[in-house]
């Protein structure tokens, strides 16, 4: 199936029993070095936001520009909050959430660091920024689509495997900081 455009899903979701489209409301606002990647700046001025089946437990709501905010502080936000140093100046540092289901913990964040631009990623809160955190869209758009199609199947990124956030990988140019190696018995 041919991906569709963002205003198509936009238009699509605003004529589909279950969806909410909010007005727009303004882009987010991204400190210094960070950047929207374009397709989200186009989502962000025909849209404010997107719930798309928020009554049903595999509902998934595209945050507002005001909700769009660094995803360790969202995620993490105890942890971030005491130990800010193991998260500054990190590859995660450009990450941001870009929507979540339910309440959370599943999060899917986008990364704005110009490197990685557009780069979705499963951010559920055990895995969020480590070697488990799957790429599971390589654009907004694609995410968009996913999301819209993929309805019921929460886990819609088993079909594509684009690798790991903190995996090297030259062609999508990610470069996780290494984990810990716990000793096994």
């Amino acid at each position: 199936m041919p991906m569709k455009t963002v205003a198509g899903i936009i238009s699509e979701a605003n004529q589909t029993q279950g969806c909410t489209v909010e007005p727009p409301s303004g882009l987010p606002t991204l400190p210094p070095g960070f950047a929207l990647p374009p397709d989200l700046q186009e989502f962000y001025s025909l849209c404010g936001g997107l719930d798309m089946f928020p009554s049903e437990d595999w509902g998934w709501r595209v945050v507002k520009p005001s909700e769009f905010l660094r995803a360790d502080k969202v995620i993490l936000e105890l942890v971030y909050r005491d130990h800010p140093e193991d998260f500054d100046g990190t590859p995660s540092e450009g990450l941001c959430v870009i929507a979540v289901r339910g309440c959370g913990p599943d999060y899917i964040s986008i990364d704005t660091h110009p490197a990685r631009l557009g780069r979705c990623f499963d951010s559920y809160s055990g895995d969020h920024a480590t070697e488990s955190s799957r790429i599971i869209a390589l654009s907004f758009t694609e995410m968009l689509n996913k999301l819209f199609e993929n309805r019921q199947d929460i886990m819609f990124w088993e079909d594509a495997f684009y690798g790991y956030f903190g995996q090297p990988d030259n062609k999508l140019k990610l470069q996780g900081r290494p984990s810990p190696k716990l000793p096994l018995p």
